[in-house]
């Protein structure tokens, strides 16, 4: 596959306005996720949860 395979015309938007297109939705993109946790905050948040319910067991055996 070569790249004039890919586009039969030059279409009617320039370079700059598809980039400011693909930065404007990008922002918006960005602001939708920025309270989200990643995958690895999510596995290290629970990772600490365990580790304190050990600790819970713990202290509780020693009373």
């Amino acid at each position: 596959m070569t790249g004039s395979e890919l586009l039969e015309n030059p279409g009617k938007i320039s370079k700059l306005e598809a980039e400011n297109k693909a930065l404007a939705e990008y922002a918006k993109y960005k602001e939708t996720i920025k309270d989200e946790l990643s995958e690895v905050e999510k596995h290290f948040l629970e990772s600490v949860k365990q580790t304190q319910k050990q600790l819970e067991k713990k202290v509780k055996k020693h009373k």
